[in-house]
């Protein structure tokens, strides 16, 4: 393997890894803040890729726009989901929260196929050509993808260290009780970490549609590996999400191209059942004594 083809194999595990870092990024928030496993998390992703695809493909507009207005429509979608459903499970057993998340994507998937078929939609609108460096060809809609990526993971970071609004959700984070004690408004808290996380999986579908093609199912099939980056990255860990993100993108380029795409699912699994394995906690999550 040549050094240049090497770069490209790595550029390309990058873009792959940002958007698995922006999946991974909504899950491990909201496991984080709400102890809740959102299955419904890729039809929010879905929902960004269609609300993308309507802008460039139905109206001739730049996708870009379609990636801050897909955050702003998924947060505020999420918003009314929390306040209106899973707020509501806030007393029930975690179980009846797991199976209410996935009866919405249940009925997302079917809301999606209904309206817009099974046909795969795309567009060619956008960034085009690509950006050649030391012998590298990065395709300008990658690059995109990848600093589109950069920017909002850094701006979630940045929020989460933020005075207020950071230590509150750190605080729910760690004890929600205690949390409470103190003074922060659980429920605010819990309704933004929720908003956040959506917007986050509607921008990242909005950037899936800009490299790739459109289905009902779009979302589905990312969010699966967010999950595996999740738990190999330690659940609620936002730092052990975003290493094994860059991780897992990396390892499916290089085992894609080596052999193929089918191996290179395979081999993320068996990453994920080594973790499990051998580090349950993950690679930068906590171990909980019994």
């Amino acid at each position: 393997m040549t050094l240049t083809l090497f770069l490209q194999l790595l550029v390309n595990g990058l873009v792959v890894g940002g958007l698995l870092g922006l999946v991974a990024l909504g899950l491990a928030l909201i496991f984080g803040v709400m102890r809740i496993v959102n299955f419904a998390h890729g039809e929010f992703i879905t929902l960004g890729a269609y609300a993308t695809w309507l802008i460039a493909g139905g109206l001739g507009l730049s996708p870009l726009i379609g990636v801050p207005l897909a955050f702003l429509t998924g947060a505020a979608l999420g918003y009314v989901v929390q306040a209106l459903l899973i707020s509501r499970m806030a007393e029930r057993p975690p179980l009846d929260t797991l199976m209410l998340t996935y009866a919405l994507s249940v009925i997302g998937i079917g809301l999606f196929s209904l309206a817009f078929g099974g046909d795969f939609r795309s567009y060619a609108n956008g960034p085009s050509g690509e950006l050649r460096v030391s012998g590298v060809s990065i395709g300008w809609r990658g690059l995109t993808v990848l600093c589109a990526c950069l920017v909002l993971t850094g701006g979630v970071l940045a929020l989460l260290r933020s005075a207020r609004t950071g230590l509150a959700l750190r605080a729910l984070a760690q004890n929600r009780d205690a949390a409470a004690s103190c003074g922060i408004d659980t429920r605010s808290a819990e309704r933004l970490a929720f908003s956040l996380a959506v917007g986050l999986a509607a921008a990242a579908g909005s950037l899936v549609s800009l490299i790739g093609t459109t289905t009902p199912s779009v979302g589905h099939d990312w969010v699966l590996e967010g999950f595996v980056v999740v738990v190999v990255g330690g659940l609620g860990s936002i730092a052990g999400a975003l290493s094994a993100a860059a991780l897992i993108g990396i390892v499916q380029s290089f085992c894609g191209f080596l052999l193929d795409d089918s191996w290179a699912k395979i081999i993320t699994y068996a990453l994920l059942y080594a973790t499990l394995l051998l580090r349950p906690q993950g690679l930068l999550g906590r171990r909980i004594e019994a």
